[in-house]
């Protein structure tokens, strides 16, 4: 027959027990065994880690140095973009926070499902308009709607935010963002469900001696297909793939536009002083070179290759027939020196 414990018995098992001191205002009746219990709130669910967080942010500071060169470069002004911090929530608490009136674009992230809203605020709007129009930069003290001249004018600008957006994602997703509807109002533009998470990504831009802040509205579903790749070590190994090619893309291309100074060597003569100033209209001067034998071609300097003189049409000119070996070249170095 099993033994029975008695209540002595039990609770000086319950003594042993590692028992931690309830937190302020919580009952003394209630002991907390093992770890400290968390509150969740089912209302703001976390469908983000702290790992995808630290790499979205990473991801939208590139984003913002991207969009701080061109901006600086469309508006011929400085401007500073800083990322003020990023933020998830439910779609309900975003649109209570978006100022009235506002200027909301939506973005269609393909491939990716979903759209997100690029959020401009009134004050940085103004101040961008008076620079296309060939103002100093000056906003308004009064906050409006845009015209319809006004919203032609900021679409270039926001193209230009589209265009960093794409690049910045570049490690983590093909995406080809197109522009939809704007709106001054996030009830005209309902992109998610008013529960649903969402992801908030600040910006402060300040042009001259003004300041204004851009926000990105991303919803989570947007994230769905790219969620294994929105970690720390996904993104820095494909930021490290992408790297050596768009290195030598910009290094070629920053090489197309170097120029050299290439010359047609006709021959070399060894003249006196005294011969080159008695020189007169008519003397000939040796160039130790016949008619029919290759020229060199000096490029910065040294040569480079060899060819046969002749026109093309009206112009004279020089065909290349081959190319000066190495050793020819360094040879010509050391005599040089």
């Amino acid at each position: 027959m099993p033994s029975i414990l008695s209540q002595r018995e039990i609770d000086a098992l319950l003594s042993a027990l590692p028992v931690e001191e309830a937190a302020p205002g919580a009952s003394s009746d209630i002991a907390k065994v093992g770890k400290p219990v968390k509150t969740y709130d089912f209302r703001h669910p976390e469908k983000f880690s702290r790992d995808q967080l630290r790499t979205l942010e990473f991801l939208h500071e590139n984003f913002a140095r991207r969009l701080q060169t061109a901006l600086s470069a469309y508006l011929r002004t400085v401007v500073q973009i800083n990322m003020l911090g990023l933020e998830q929530g439910v779609y309900d608490e975003y649109t209570r926070q978006v100022p009235n009136p506002a200027v909301l674009y939506t973005i269609s992230m393909d491939p990716l499902p979903g759209r997100a809203i690029l959020e401009l605020h009134p004050s940085i709007v103004f101040i961008i308009v008076d620079r296309l129009l060939g103002g100093l930069g000056k906003g308004l003290n009064k906050s409006r709607e845009l015209t319809d001249v006004e919203q032609t004018l900021l679409e270039t600008v926001v193209w230009e935010v589209l265009s960093s957006l794409k690049e910045a994602w570049t490690n983590v997703a093909a995406l080809q963002p197109r522009l939809g509807d704007i709106a001054s109002t996030p009830q005209f533009l309902q992109v998610a469900l008013s529960t649903d998470t969402v992801l908030t990504i600040s910006f402060e831009i300040r042009i001259l001696d003004s300041a204004g802040t851009m926000r990105l509205c991303i919803p989570e579903v947007v994230f769905e297909p790219i969620m294994d790749q929105v970690t720390a070590q996904a993104w820095f190994a494909s930021s490290r793939k992408a790297q050596l090619p768009e290195q030598a893309q910009n290094l070629r291309k920053n090489l197309d536009r170097v120029k050299v100074p290439m010359i047609g060597q006709l021959g070399e003569a060894l003249v006196s002083l005294q011969e080159l100033v008695d020189l007169k209209v008519g003397d000939v001067i040796p160039l130790e070179r016949r008619a029919k034998e290759e020229l060199e071609i000096l490029v910065a300097g040294k040569p480079k290759f060899l060819a046969r003189p002749g026109m093309m049409g009206r112009h004279l000119a020089l065909k290349i027939s081959s190319v000066v070996p190495e050793e020819d070249e360094d040879a010509g170095d050391e005599e040089g020196i």
